[in-house]
């Protein structure tokens, strides 16, 4: 039996490790640049927090201003009316997170917590699937990572103080980047 269990497990770190074998030095980048990123949005949270809402709605004005383009370029379509609404959406939606940051940084509250939410069920999902692989660990630990910050967020932490989301986006960069750089090391100890 346990000859069974070490075939298994071998096979899915194999599996797991495979992909990766080849790219190595693209993953080890990637794990690097999360931990850097973490580590300042960690130094600097509210900047992170000002930065990812001037981000979001830079690309949400463009894409308000593409779809009125769009709207306005055949408006004899049935989906001019809606196409404009959408647009007009995004316009308002993109103008108070650049002009009105308090505004902005509810709104980015609401879509890091979906975000960190799906992103942890996904890690501890996929850290269930190949648990016996070396990392799998570090895997589940930052999906619970992510499932707890946006949790926090859910229960209204950051509306008192703005600037956690920089240090919560933080630290799960951190929590990212480590578990790629196991990956990365399980990798290349295997080959």
């Amino acid at each position: 039996m346990a000859g069974e269990i070490d075939y298994y497990e071998i096979e899915v770190q194999n599996r797991l490790t495979g992909g990766i074998k080849g790219k190595s030095n693209w993953f080890l980048g990637l794990g690097v640049l999360f931990l850097v990123l973490g580590l300042a949005a960690i130094a600097f949270p509210w900047v992170a927090t000002l930065s990812l809402n001037m981000a979001i709605g830079l690309i949400l004005i463009i894409i308000g201003v593409t779809q009125v383009f769009q709207a306005f370029s055949v408006p004899q379509w049935r989906g001019f009316g809606p196409s404009l609404l959408l647009a007009s959406l995004a316009l308002i939606l993109g103008g108070f997170m650049i002009f009105y940051p308090p505004a902005g940084a509810v709104t980015l509250a609401t879509l890091l917590m979906v975000y960190l939410l799906l992103t942890g069920v996904v890690k501890i999902t996929f850290a269930w699937k190949v648990r016996p692989a070396l990392g799998w660990g570090w895997i589940f630990t930052s999906g619970l990572l992510s499932l707890a910050l946006g949790l926090l967020i859910l229960f209204q932490v950051t509306v008192t103080v703005p600037w956690v989301l920089g240090l919560l986006i933080g630290i799960d960069l951190i929590f990212s980047g480590i578990w790629i750089l196991v990956l990365v090391y399980a990798a290349k100890r295997l080959s």
